[in-house]
């Protein structure tokens, strides 16, 4: 295989607002690219939003596309080859979309789906939890049990919320930096009506976005989770080893997520050794597919969850490695709506009842539709 070309894509919404809490990239847009080979087949790849900025973003990709990509002999080992050699994080972040692409033109050369490029025999179908509850203070928690409810009847899982945010410091870098504070009573008043409607069976999670602030305040929100049952509560705590030392003085244990920002494999390790974390949430926009099957192989299918949270083409990624694993894992499935759906067409590839059947697709089975309805600004560079 040899790369004659690359195409970069940014898209954003010429008009995007919102009266709830939204993914950054859905008002900033996001970039993807497209490998061109020699014969002329095309793989899509669609790096993590929250690297950089878009427009840094593009002048990262051109430069690593040359130094590393173009005009190269390569296949399917080449990125995991490049990542182990070279220590450049920015690099090293970039290069889960290119192994995307460089998967997808080797499956479409051999007329199949990347799933069964990673395994001959994929699994037959895949589950979700659904993944929502972004609101703002002052809205009703209602809204949120409104959520949780449909999506009980859709067919999912679980269901995971966020507790309400702030009208201000809502961006994702922002909220990292400076989690905001929760209203206990009121999350815990919304818990006891949560599980009283949901059933005992229905998995409840949380994603706390690092906003617990000291010892007293998360030994009492750990026992009210665990007195309704939550399957796990997500980085209760800011993204380094000396915030989890809390954990030392917390007698009551619950299940914890985390590691979505974890982007290679000595990072995973790291994290399994301090065993802070019951379950992973790798994500194939930060990992290599080679990577994950590592954290598969290392600490086993019922500790991955696999974070699934940006576009069709990460979307895509992402059930195109489920499939291909021996043993489902519980996926991630953002159903807050994405004004970036309509821009590409995934043919069947649709999540209906809370799951989704294989279907014998030839790469990731995506093109990208007319575009000139959408009111979007399309930008396209061809290298």
């Amino acid at each position: 295989m040899r790369i004659k070309n690359i195409k970069i894509y940014f898209i954003k919404k010429k008009k995007y607002e919102s009266t709830h809490p939204i993914p950054t990239f859905y008002k900033k847009g996001f970039v993807f690219i497209k490998l061109i080979s020699d014969d002329n087949i095309e793989g899509f790849g669609e790096p993590s939003p929250y690297i950089t900025n878009p427009k840094k973003l593009i002048k990262i990709i051109e430069k690593v596309y040359f130094k590393y990509f173009q005009k190269k002999n390569l296949n399917i080992h080449y990125v995991k080859k490049l990542k182990k050699e070279n220590k450049n994080s920015l690099l090293n972040l970039l290069l889960p979309a290119f192994d995307q692409a460089i998967f997808e033109i080797y499956s479409k050369e051999k007329n199949i789906s990347v799933s069964r490029i990673l395994n001959k025999k994929p699994l037959s179908n895949l589950n979700f939890y659904a993944s929502g509850g972004m609101f703002f203070d002052g809205d009703n928690y209602q809204k949120i049990l409104n959520e949780a409810i449909n999506s009980k009847k859709e067919g999912y899982l679980g269901y995971k919320y966020r507790p309400l945010l702030p009208k201000s410091n809502l961006s994702h870098q922002q909220r990292m930096k400076n989690p905001p504070p929760i209203d206990i009573r009121a999350l815990e008043n919304f818990s006891s009506k949560l599980r009283s409607k949901l059933g005992p069976e229905f998995k409840i999670m949380i994603d706390l976005g690092c906003r617990c602030k000291n010892i007293k305040e998360t030994k009492y929100l750990f026992e009210m989770f665990k007195e309704h049952n939550y399957y796990f509560i997500e980085e209760p705590f800011k993204r380094n080893f000396k915030s989890y030392k809390i954990l030392d003085n917390i007698q009551t244990k619950i299940n914890i997520a985390g590691g979505e920002h974890i982007n290679n494999i000595q990072q995973f390790y790291s994290w399994n050794k301090k065993g802070h974390l019951n379950f992973f949430q790798p994500d194939t926009n930060l990992m290599l597919f080679n990577e994950i099957n590592l954290m598969v192989n290392k600490i086993g299918y019922e500790k991955i969850i696999l974070h699934n949270w940006c576009n069709k083409i990460n979307f895509l990624t992402n059930i195109n490695f489920a499939f291909s694993l021996k043993k489902k894992v519980l996926i991630e499935k953002n159903i807050i709506p994405n004004p970036y759906d309509k821009f590409f067409n995934i043919g069947k590839q649709e999540v209906k009842n809370g799951k989704i059947d294989f279907k014998d697709t030839i790469g990731y089975g995506l093109s990208i539709k007319d575009s000139k309805k959408q009111n979007l600004e399309i930008y396209e560079k061809n290298l």
